[in-house]
């Protein structure tokens, strides 16, 4: 088996050798982006739903200095993992991860934001390891069950944030209107500049929204570096920009 290295970010480290999902550009950039507009005082709790390493609840640790952050991870290696991470990170003293489906989760308080790099990969085969299936295919968390959880664990006054591949979006946001939830920020996301969308990242919440801001962003260039716009975005975070 090759030893997968740990992802050495600027302020924190994220082991994802044992995580059903490894640290990829996609996680990332939601994790960079989500509750934009909210200022970094503003946010005193986050929730993260599935973890998997826990790369994007120590990025949005980073970026909301006095929050708190739970998450949630249903995949035993993936939660042992990000609660290792979580102790060896800067932000140690308020940062939870808890081993349990979302559907389980109770806790006595709402959230100022939640975020979510959801399973996605609902039909075709499934790789051998139960828990690596589950976290790449829905199989225990599907888009009525995510947005149901969310909406029920947001405060009146939160955001939602999610990424979901555009060809799924439609059905994700249809489940998230049935749920009362609004479309304040669209953020579609190209590979390339010629290719089309092929993510959407999603800022969503309870009040009324008459129309919601829209944006997009190119990942890369041609010869496979960042482009500038994915640069800034990811600047805080990644040692090599």
């Amino acid at each position: 088996m090759n030893y997968l290295k740990p992802f050495e970010m600027k302020k924190f480290t994220v082991a994802h050798d044992q995580s059903a999902m490894r640290v990829n550009t996609d996680g990332c950039l939601l994790g960079a982006i989500a509750g934009d507009g909210f200022a970094s005082d503003q946010v005193q709790h986050v929730l993260d739903i599935g973890t998997g390493s826990g790369v994007i609840a120590m990025q949005l640790a980073q970026r909301f200095e006095k929050a708190y952050v739970d998450a949630v991870e249903i995949h035993g290696p993936s939660a042992r993992q990000a609660t290792e991470n979580f102790a060896n990170s800067p932000y140690a003293g308020r940062m939870v991860c808890y081993h349990e489906p979302i559907q389980e989760f109770e806790h006595n308080l709402v959230y100022d934001l939640i975020v979510s790099n959801p399973p996605y990969f609902e039909k075709g085969p499934t790789k051998l390891d139960a828990g690596i299936a589950a976290a790449r295919h829905a199989l225990t968390l599907d888009f009525k069950s995510l947005v149901m959880n969310a909406s029920r664990l947001l405060k009146n006054n939160g955001q939602f944030w999610v990424i979901i591949p555009s060809d799924q979006s439609n059905r994700f946001l249809d489940e998230a209107m049935d749920e009362g939830l609004s479309l304040k920020t669209i953020i579609r996301v190209h590979p390339k500049a010629e290719r089309e969308a092929n993510r959407c990242i999603y800022g969503l919440c309870k009040c009324e929204i008459n129309e919601p801001v829209r944006k997009k962003i190119t990942v890369y260039e041609d010869d496979q570096h960042y482009t500038e716009e994915t640069r800034e975005v990811l600047a805080p975070f990644y040692t090599s920009l």
